[in-house]
């Protein structure tokens, strides 16, 4: 009798214009999103490449300056690359953030972030190009639609317009008495009906993830799209569940499709969209703004010091750059004022820490409501797999961080130890900058 249902129901659903355009409406929102994110991976792709070859470039060129014993370029004469202030200086440096190969199924917030960083003596991992932010909800007016957005927010709509009037309808037309004749349950019935839409569901959904493991990752990182196949079919069994409840008790089809409407607002809108807002009202970005500014003034104050004064703030960072003084008064001067973006960069760290801490109570605090807003966590452990997650990006700040300290305390040591470099000694900067 199961067999007969199915195939019932799919001659109902062929049938139904509305129910059968809608579904194919969805599956090809899925696949434009899932073209987009290929669009999008693909142009990052191509600029880290582009990056790499122009800093190649750049150093290539550096390389040459050393072997002809040029200076530097013609058109600035103040420059030595013998002096390992102007030889690190000249020196390109990029932290990129490689994006993930399950990138497609999941963009997140991805294009309104930088995926690279230019490093100079002066930056920061709270520059402007690496703040932006946008809502998920404007790529849909921009034109970026982003498949895990399909699937946590826009999938149970498609599921309440599959299934609405299964058994209402049936009460309503008092079909359900002959139902009962013929099948013996009408409970029976209804879960059969509701199967063939919930398979039809995860065998589409299913093989969109796995068309992207197909054409991607060439049969590699099979767990990783198992992972995110776990999250949506546990995600999208959750709505069945939810929806055949009210389904089994109906009796009136405009009933159920007005709770069902209700079930999706709360779950999927209003209680994700309070959070959000409280969370935002709590830990305010303005302010995190506020503080870099201000931090920012402190930086452009250093400028003002005297080199003494200078000089003991570096030394209560790096202690042991006092065992290296062992320079003329002139050039210890000419030393401490190119060190100074060395104070700056601990000031950063040290505003940095206070930022993060701020974000880790904000991040704290919408895990405290994932028991009652479990669109947050399903969609924040979706992003962790495809690396668009506030984690990831945390990492890529670290790295962008670790490469400033590291460039600027090179520079530090290099010239307080009175270095003179040659090819040989700027191979082993670039080793140190991790360039090689």
């Amino acid at each position: 009798m199961k067999l007969e249902i199915f195939l019932f129901e799919y001659k109902h659903f062929i049938r139904s214009k509305a129910k059968l355009y809608s579904f194919l409406f969805f599956t090809g929102l899925c696949l434009l999103s899932i073209f987009n994110g290929y669009q999008n991976l693909e142009k990052q792709k191509s600029t880290i490449l582009e990056i790499k070859k122009n800093e190649q470039k750049e150093i290539d060129k550096m390389l040459t300056w050393y072997d002809e014993k040029i200076s530097g370029p013609d058109d600035r004469s103040w420059v030595d690359i013998s002096n390992p202030y102007w030889s690190i200086v000249y020196t390109p440096h990029f932290v990129i953030k490689e994006p993930s190969k399950l990138f497609p199924l999941g963009i997140g917030q991805s294009d309104q972030f930088g995926y690279y960083k230019k490093i100079n003596r002066w930056s920061s991992v709270y520059d402007p190009d690496l703040v932006e932010e946008t809502s998920n909800y404007e790529k849909l007016v921009n034109g970026n639609i982003d498949f895990s957005f399909l699937i946590f927010f826009l999938l149970p709509i498609l599921i309440i317009i599959l299934t609405y009037n299964i058994n209402s309808f049936e009460r309503e037309v008092s079909f359900d008495k002959l139902i009962k004749v013929q099948s013996s349950s009408l409970n029976r019935w209804l879960i059969s009906r509701l199967l063939f839409y919930l398979i039809l569901i995860l065998m589409t959904v299913n093989l969109l993830i796995l068309s992207v493991w197909f054409v991607q990752d060439n049969f590699a990182n099979f767990q990783d799209y198992i992972n995110l196949i776990l999250i949506s079919n546990i995600y999208i069994f959750s709505f069945s569940f939810l929806f055949y409840w009210f389904n089994k008790f109906a009796s009136n089809t405009r009933f159920v499709a007005f709770k069902m409407i209700a079930i999706w607002l709360i779950v999927c809108v209003i209680i994700p969209g309070s959070v959000h807002q409280y969370a935002s009202y709590r830990y305010s970005a303005n302010y995190m703004t506020d503080f870099i500014d201000a931090n920012r003034k402190e930086t452009y104050d250093l400028f003002k010091l005297g080199e003494e004064e200078i000089y003991e703030r570096i030394i209560s960072i790096y202690p042991d750059v006092a065992d290296l003084d062992s320079i003329d008064n002139n050039l210890k001067n000419q030393s401490i004022r190119r060190s100074i973006s060395v104070i700056a960069n601990k000031m950063n760290i040290d505003a940095v820490k206070q930022i993060e801490n701020r974000n880790q109570k904000k991040n704290s605090l919408i895990k405290s409501t994932y028991f009652y807003n479990p669109l947050s966590y399903v969609q924040n452990l979706w992003n962790s797999y495809t690396s668009t997650d506030y984690n990831s990006y945390k990492k890529f700040h670290n790295d962008i961080q670790n490469a400033l300290t590291i460039r600027n305390k090179l520079i530090l040591y290099q010239l307080f130890s009175n270095s003179k470099v040659d090819k040989e000694v700027y191979l082993n900067y670039l080793k140190k900058l991790k360039k090689y």
